[in-house]
């Protein structure tokens, strides 16, 4: 039976509780003294989540990760000074693209999706380049759910005196994040995926002396990543009107997080993939990262040669009850199908089910 309404099974937006749902039926003001109380706890929960220190400050920021990333781009590297792109899939070469934008010069370090990034080919580019201020990398890849070496990565940026950048979209409340230990110079996090709330809410944790180095970089006024912090802290609220009804439904997936907490949380997305997985397998689909190459965030699977394309698929799958997301995927004729969000292993089981009979059937469309 499809599952009513249908079901995102999708890496981000994922799929919310009734509880996070509820929280945004309201309107709120953001100045409101409960609303300004909510934003500061929820930036205690974030700081906490990645292990944070005193010498870091969280930052929220209205909009996707995207947004994010540029304002981190903007603010951090001096002008003219190069970032290294480190990439093995569509989020480290959508940084890339932002750099490009930005006028931002860069140099990309380009590893084959689905393989791990090495560590010491980075070294090597840092050493052979002094130009390269900061290393800017994808932690857990979500096109095709790899986990890149981020304890690793941060080392050797730190013996060679570089800043590092850390997308930690896919892995924030996933997989284990240590700010204090491994000091990045930012890390930028996404409200809709291991967080379980709605999509508009980004939120950046950066060290606050490379902020005050970064002052007048970002040459931007809406996207001014300090000028956001400074105001923030004055105020407790932000520069320009903000989400609000996504900032609640935040809160309350925080809150959720905080009850269920963090070992549960990753426990249960290992189940879901492992459902997930198991299925698939047996169908003849197996993933093509496997647990702990892979963060449990997506189960990978290559389409038959002569079988669907990856629209069809998803076509097929929303006409039984599950939301896929076709796009940004870092191999050609894969499908992934999301393990996060407020999901049980059964409702994955059930889906990739439903996955493996659009797999085996249909007629072949080029």
């Amino acid at each position: 039976m499809a599952p009513s309404p249908p079901l995102l099974v999708t890496p981000g937006p994922v799929a919310t509780s009734k509880a996070v749902r509820a929280a945004m039926a309201l309107d709120r003001s953001a100045a409101e003294p409960g609303m300004i109380e909510a934003l500061r706890q929820m930036q205690a929960q974030v700081g906490a989540l990645v292990r944070m220190d005193a010498a870091y400050a969280v930052i929220p920021v209205p909009g996707s990760a995207t947004q994010a990333n540029e304002m981190v781009l903007r603010a951090l590297p001096p002008p003219g000074a190069a970032v290294l792109i480190v990439t093995n899939g569509a989020y480290g070469d959508w940084l890339a693209h932002l750099c490009a934008t930005m006028g931002r010069p860069h140099h990309v370090l380009r590893t084959p999706p689905l393989e791990p990034i090495r560590p010491e080919r980075i070294a090597r580019a840092l050493e052979d380049d002094p130009a390269i201020s900061h290393v800017a990398v994808v932690h857990v890849e979500t096109s095709s759910g790899r986990l890149n070496p981020l304890p690793e990565i941060a080392s050797l940026c730190r013996r060679l005196g570089r800043g590092l950048i850390v997308d930690a979209v896919a892995s924030a409340a996933i997989v284990p994040l240590d700010v204090a230990h491994d000091r990045p110079e930012a890390l930028v996090l996404s409200s809709n995926k291991g967080l379980q709330g709605p999509p508009g809410l980004a939120w950046v944790v950066a060290e606050r002396a490379a902020l005050e180095r970064g002052r007048g970089f970002a040459a931007s006024a809406s996207l001014d990543l300090f000028d956001q912090h400074q105001h923030v802290e004055r105020t407790g609220t932000f520069r320009f009107t903000p989400p609000t009804h996504v900032l609640c439904g935040v809160h309350a997936a925080l809150e959720e997080l905080a009850a269920e907490g963090f070992a549960a949380r990753t426990a249960r997305y290992g189940e879901n993939w492992g459902a997930a997985a198991a299925i698939l397998s047996g169908a003849g689909f197996p993933p093509l990262l496997r647990l702990p190459d892979a963060a449990p965030i997506v189960v990978t699977v290559a389409l038959p040669e002569d079988g669907l394309a990856p629209a069809a698929v998803t076509e097929a799958m929303a006409n039984r009850g599950y939301v896929l997301v076709p796009g940004r995927l870092a191999v050609p004729r894969t499908v992934r199908l999301g393990c996060i969000g407020a999901l049980t292993p059964a409702d994955t089981a059930r889906a990739a089910a439903a996955l493996a009979e659009v797999l085996r059937s249909g007629p072949i469309i080029a």
